[in-house]
């Protein structure tokens, strides 16, 4: 639900600021008359500076209220815009009574108020050269920052250096049993457990060749062999997956139902 909310306050943000200026576009039109023509641009400037404030005051909130959120806001926030400002102008633009196509192809007239001479703010063109690279940048930015697996990344706590360092490192056959039976002492090998693991793999009909790679590998007890993962067996001695299953499974049975 974070998630859709996330959406969902991108969108209606970027649907309120664009469903302004269709209405402002659609009071001017057959108008004619200087002041009033004069007068609608003021309210243009002035919608200009109210989205400028819509799109700011939610992240001023959020680091007054929760800091910690500031990061996952922002995330939302600009891919939201970005991803919905090309929808939304398409569609803002139809229900004005103009062509999203012809727009996108022809420019936009007076789109960007500009500071001109003696200070006065003047609207500037958008041609189609800067206008459609502009939409198709934006729906990229946008589809990337509201990325689940992005977002994720993005809004999680730096893992602690301790915990990175332990996972790089190599981990010890002891410490691999002792994980997998915790409380459980890893048995010492001797000559006696050397021979009792050997005639378990004779017993189950394990080649000359399998044998002394166990052996090679450092498994030298019963439990070691029993303990050992299939795929643990394989990375060790080199034997290949199906016999690492077969073999294990059968010494499995061996130990624990006495070959049942």
């Amino acid at each position: 639900m974070r998630y859709a909310f996330g959406i969902l306050f991108g969108a209606t943000l970027t649907a309120i600021i664009f469903a302004e200026f269709a209405a402002i576009k659609v009071a001017g039109f057959g108008v004619s008359d200087p002041n009033l023509l004069a007068s609608l641009w003021g309210l243009y400037l002035v919608w200009v500076a109210v989205s400028v404030i819509l799109i700011l005051a939610p992240p001023i909130v959020v680091v007054i209220a929760n800091r910690e959120m500031l990061r996952e806001l922002l995330l939302y926030e600009a891919g939201g815009l970005a991803l919905f400002t090309p929808i939304w102008f398409s569609i803002a633009t139809e229900v004005s009574g103009g062509s999203w196509i012809g727009t996108l192809l022809n420019g936009i007239e007076d789109g960007i108020p500009v500071v001109g001479e003696g200070w006065r703010i003047v609207g500037a063109d958008v041609g189609p050269m800067i206008l459609i690279p502009s939409f198709l940048v934006l729906l990229i930015i946008g589809i990337v920052f509201l990325r689940p697996s992005f977002l994720k990344k993005a809004t999680s706590p730096p893992e602690p250096r301790e915990l990175t360092a332990l996972k790089e490192r190599p981990v010890s056959e002891t410490e691999a049993i002792e994980a997998e039976m915790p409380g459980v002492a890893p048995p010492v090998p001797d000559e006696k457990s050397v021979s009792e693991l050997k005639s378990l793999l004779t017993q189950i009909g394990t080649p000359d060749a399998v044998v002394k790679a166990i052996l090679d590998a450092g498994i030298a007890t019963v439990t070691d062999l029993v303990a050992t993962s299939p795929d643990q067996l394989v990375s060790m001695t080199g034997i290949d997956r199906r016999t690492a299953e077969n073999l294990q499974t059968a010494a499995q049975k061996k130990v624990w139902f006495g070959g049942i």
